[in-house]
């Protein structure tokens, strides 16, 4: 059974994801907050593949099922937007190096202390648009070498070891983000800074695991739970308000995105275990028009940058007045996003995943527990 709440929750975190690069002009709708997108996805990757792992962890061919379904789905659109950037490149006469192409095309970018945006001093030069469309692939990064290395510890360790090494996770990333901080923000796009959020979705999926095969005792941990939840994600939220959504401050660095993983992940455990209910709260995350913008929001989160390039050089040439001109840019490149996230999911990525599913079929279908 796939869970709807958790595609409305990608819904969420992708357009967050846009507010953040989009609204900078204006910030009154959060805009400066929206970057917490990236760990809602994070928590969300983190619960999903651990789940899957779990799932398969008596099999045989567990590493080669889990690896080959993990390369058609995040594959295919990730290495045709590489390619595209290139061949822009190429034509704009602004091909980059070696240097740069190369972490995006193995994926070890977060590996690296780097800016978000490569400065054309170091990376040779590409055309703006093409700049900005790398900027979101750290993530993709994290991702990937989370799953790199995720899949033989939850094939080998259980019990107590899982448990320690996701303590270390947990605890380890705040203190590396303290360690290596910089007003620049280059640690919060590093592998090793942004492992916690990973780690607390691994910790729900146990939770869920270890909840579907224990008969008691859960009764009264979920109303627990529930409890907790209740109290400690409108504390997070006001917190979040006082410290400021500007991650070049030690304090939101630090803390504010462990407090934000922590409500992340209490609020995944929570609409797993309330998936289907008639409760409005519950509702909201499985609204049809939510779901399908989860449904599509990983070709979105790849191409929403750069589109938004191209369409403020578009408006740039109206000379518009510039709050017009901002909305418009914003309209514009939204519409671009959700065509090309539309047309990319209905004309390659589905098609994909039906392949998928005939070619490697498994017991643990992403989403399902």
């Amino acid at each position: 059974m796939r869970i709807k709440e958790l595609d409305g929750l990608r819904g969420i975190a992708v357009l967050a994801v846009i507010d953040c690069h989009y609204l900078v002009w204006f910030p009154a709708l959060g805009s400066s907050y929206g970057w917490l997108g990236v760990d809602l996805f994070f928590v969300l990757s983190g619960f999903l593949i651990t789940s899957i792992l779990l799932g398969l962890r008596s099999r045989k061919d567990y590493f080669a099922i889990f690896y080959s379904r993990r390369a058609l789905r995040i594959f295919p659109p990730y290495y045709l937007g590489l390619l595209f950037y290139f061949v822009v490149s190429l034509i704009r006469g602004l091909p980059g190096t070696l240097g740069l192409w190369s972490p995006y095309l193995f994926y070890y970018v977060s590996l690296n202390l780097h800016d978000a945006v490569p400065k054309s001093e170091v990376s040779g030069g590409v055309p703006l648009a093409v700049s900005f469309g790398l900027t979101v692939l750290w993530s993709l990064s994290v991702e990937e070498i989370f799953y790199l290395i995720w899949a033989p510890i939850v094939r080998f360790v259980s019990g107590k070891g899982l448990a320690i090494i996701l303590a270390l996770m947990i605890v380890g990333s705040p203190l590396l983000r303290c360690w290596l901080f910089t007003p620049r923000q280059i640690e919060i796009f590093t592998f090793y800074c942004r492992m916690d959020g990973l780690a607390y979705g691994a910790v729900v999926a146990l939770l869920v695991h270890y909840r579907l095969h224990s008969e008691h005792g859960w009764p009264g941990l979920d109303r627990a739970f529930d409890r907790v939840t209740i109290i400690f994600i409108p504390l997070a939220i006001l917190f979040e308000l006082i410290i400021g959504g500007n991650p070049s401050t030690l304090l939101v660095c630090a803390l504010g995105i462990s407090v934000a993983d922590i409500s992340f992940a209490l609020l995944t455990y929570a609409l797993v275990r309330h998936s289907g209910e008639n409760k409005l709260v519950v509702k909201i995350f499985r609204a049809k028009w939510l779901c399908s913008i989860g449904m599509v929001s990983y070709s979105l989160y790849l191409f929403h940058n750069p589109l938004l390039i191209v369409s403020e050089d578009i408006f740039a040439r109206l000379h518009l007045p510039r709050r017009v001109g901002a909305v418009g840019t914003d309209l514009l490149a939204l519409a671009m996003s959700f065509a090309v996230a539309y047309g990319l999911w209905y004309g390659m990525e589905s098609r994909i995943l039906r392949w998928k599913d005939r070619l490697v079929p498994s017991p643990a279908h992403p989403g399902a527990v």
